[in-house]
């Protein structure tokens, strides 16, 4: 196969530009740059109508240009809420449109968007959250399929979320419930300790004159006198009196020492018995007893606990991507003495590394936890592009029995990549859900193995990377030249040098450190199986692009060598010293040598003066003074 090289379009709210103005425009712009792909990189997610996409690919068909595009850049896939997860869905559903519409060979999706969720402000976001599992359900679905994840939640979270699962009559049950277990403890415990403690001074038979009580009634048997005691603490509710001072001693010394331990104990009945019925509510298999009172939580907490349930639901079940990404963080997790049989680790850990300010920790947290969100998304898509868009949606758009069938080819072969964050601050550096590349790589190849389809890869973005605060270039030898299949998994690389700033400012001729990270990409497979793209994004300025094409048609001649070049190994020719790209090295050098004067150009200067210091030479030695005078260099 082969690596193509392209180009992005650019977006209008970024550049401002006049090219940008519509998909059409840029379309038309980018044609202009010499590359045999282009990135139609689309403002909002329905940009790309069916009318201007049947526009799109005749102009695409006509100069044979392969078109891609970049989807919504507003996607939160990582986020636990249900309605952000609705919206999102619904953006990716209508980027997928604008993609196919296009004639699309990938369509580009940012893994993430947020920060870390702790780190997100109150500001502008909703005041009542609804958590849901990686398909868009309420959460209480994930309660009900694991049972350890259900004991979890009644343990840590019972009490924060009581209001919100259990109705008024509920309420009402509960709290009868409580009062009556707290009754019969109190009335069983008050006769275990009564007899106990009475039967230690009182022997039978015992003197009838010691038997006596107040009413004057004799009670033949210790027995029968231990019963009255205890009736006279449980029914009247005052202490038995008795002509026997020991006997009373021990009554009261009894009824004392329950009152210490009725309070304790009267919590830790309650919260057994919350539990019980908790536990009873949310494992009912019938959907109607077991829904909670409200979906739109209105407890006090932040949205980080729907990851803390879902991380549960994943390290209880060995979820296939709790079990990648640990793969991947196995010196850190080792740190925290990594135990599956230990139902209460996961917590521990989290609080652990809460009060050591953990960022490794913290990384593996939310990534694990995203991935699956995305595996969701991921599902949603491919379900609705295969099923309702080509067998509902598509007869409805076109009647014309060719169109129809080149878009549902289009819909069957989109590959929908997804490419690591940007930071957009950079305070949030390294603090992004899913930004390092194996972090991705896991996500990738592990929801490409549970939904079993080969339509979701990778898109690296080095220049991304450097914004999180990560060396590219040591990220690249660390992770991905020791990975086989990682540029097997990555259908393109937007091809820009790995600036902090985000700059996308034009490549230049023999940029080395771009080639050795597109380099890693090649030997592990990147466009070997199947066709890749290596694609520059603009930035803004006179001319965006340049010379940036041009070197990236050098790069990849050098790499679809066989074996690719390594980057010690590059000739003169890469650098623009030989060859097509700036002439041969001798006229190369002819020109800096005529031009090797001109930095010093109208920097030295001397007075000006009819005569210099060597005047009295020249005339000496024939020269008029008015020609020396007028000499080239006086």
């Amino acid at each position: 196969m082969s690596l193509k090289v392209g180009t992005t379009s650019g977006i209008y709210y970024a550049a401002r530009e006049a090219e940008l103005h519509s998909a059409i425009r840029k379309l038309g712009y980018t044609l202009t740059r010499g590359a045999s792909a282009m990135e139609l990189a689309v403002d909002v997610a329905h940009e790309v109508t069916f009318t201007q996409g049947q526009e799109i690919r005749h102009m695409a068909r006509k100069q044979g240009v392969i078109i891609n595009l970049h989807g919504d850049l507003s996607v939160p896939m990582e986020m636990p809420e249900r309605g952000e997860w609705r919206d999102s869905q619904d953006r990716i559903k209508k980027s997928l449109r604008s993609a196919i519409f296009a004639g699309a060979k990938y369509i580009d999706f940012h893994a993430c968007l947020n920060i870390w969720l702790e780190l997100i402000t109150y500001a502008g976001r909703k005041l009542t959250m609804s958590f849901c599992d990686p398909d868009g359900q309420f959460i209480s679905e994930i309660l009900y399929k694991s049972k350890p994840t259900r004991e979890w939640f009644i343990k840590y979270k019972g009490d924060h979320y009581l209001n919100d699962v259990l109705d008024r009559d509920e309420n009402i049950r509960l709290s009868t419930r409580i009062r009556v277990d707290s009754e019969r403890w109190e009335k069983e415990e008050t006769e275990r300790r009564m007899r106990a403690a009475l039967a230690t001074i009182l022997n039978e038979p015992v003197p009838r004159a010691a038997r006596n009580t107040p009413d004057g009634i004799i009670i033949p048997h210790v027995r029968d006198l231990i019963d009255e005691i205890v009736d006279s603490a449980l029914i009247r509710g005052v202490p038995y009196r008795t002509e026997n001072p020991k006997v009373e001693a021990v009554i009261k010394k009894t009824l004392d020492e329950l009152a210490v331990v009725r309070s304790e104990e009267s919590a830790r009945l309650r919260d057994r018995t919350v539990d019980q019925f908790l536990r009873e509510k949310l494992s009912d298999p019938d959907l109607k007893r077991r829904r909670w009172h409200s979906e739109e939580l209105r407890a006090m907490v932040g949205i980080v606990d729907g990851y803390h349930i879902m991380t549960h639901y994943m390290f209880y079940t060995q979820d296939p991507l709790w079990l990648a990404m640990a793969g991947q963080y196995k010196d850190v997790l080792q740190r925290y003495g990594y135990d599956t049989k230990n139902p209460d680790w996961l917590e521990e850990t989290w609080k652990k590394a809460e009060s050591l300010n953990d960022r490794d920790y913290k990384e593996f947290f939310y990534a694990a936890a995203s991935a699956k969100y995305i595996e969701g998304h991921m599902r949603a898509a491919l379900n609705w592009l295969n099923g309702d868009f080509i067998k509902k949606e598509l007869p409805q758009l076109t009647k014309d029995p060719k169109e129809r069938a080149e878009l549902t080819a289009v819909a069957r072969s989109l590959i929908i990549g997804l490419e690591n964050p940007d930071a957009r601050e950079p305070s949030h550096a390294g603090l992004y859900f899913l930004y390092r590349p194996k972090q991705i790589y896991a996500a990738v190849k592990t929801i490409r193995r549970v939904l079993k389809t080969d339509k979701v890869m990778m898109i690296a973005d080095f220049e991304h990377l450097a914004t999180q605060g990560i060396d590219a270039i040591l990220e690249a030898r660390d992770f991905i030249a020791k990975t086989p299949d990682f540029g097997a998994l990555t259908i393109s690389c937007h091809s820009n040098h790995p600036n902090p700033l985000h700059a996308h400012y034009p490549l230049e001729l023999g940029d080395v450190v771009l080639y050795e990270l597109l380099y890693h990409l090649r030997v592990t497979g990147f466009g070997r199986d199947r066709e890749a793209y290596m694609i520059f994004e603009r930035g803004g300025g006179q001319d965006p692009f340049v010379h940036s094409v041009d070197s990236l048609r050098l790069m990849a001649e050098f790499l679809l060598k066989d074996p690719p070049v390594p980057v010690d190994d590059l000739p003169l020719e890469f650098f623009g010293m030989k060859g097509l790209t700036g002439g041969d090295i001798q006229r190369q050098m002819q020109i800096v040598r005529d031009k090797a004067f001109e930095p010093m150009k109208d920097l030295l200067t001397i007075p000006e003066e009819d005569f210099t210091l060597l005047s009295q030479t020249a005339i000496r030695g024939g020269k008029r003074p008015e020609v020396w005078k007028r000499g080239e260099f006086r």
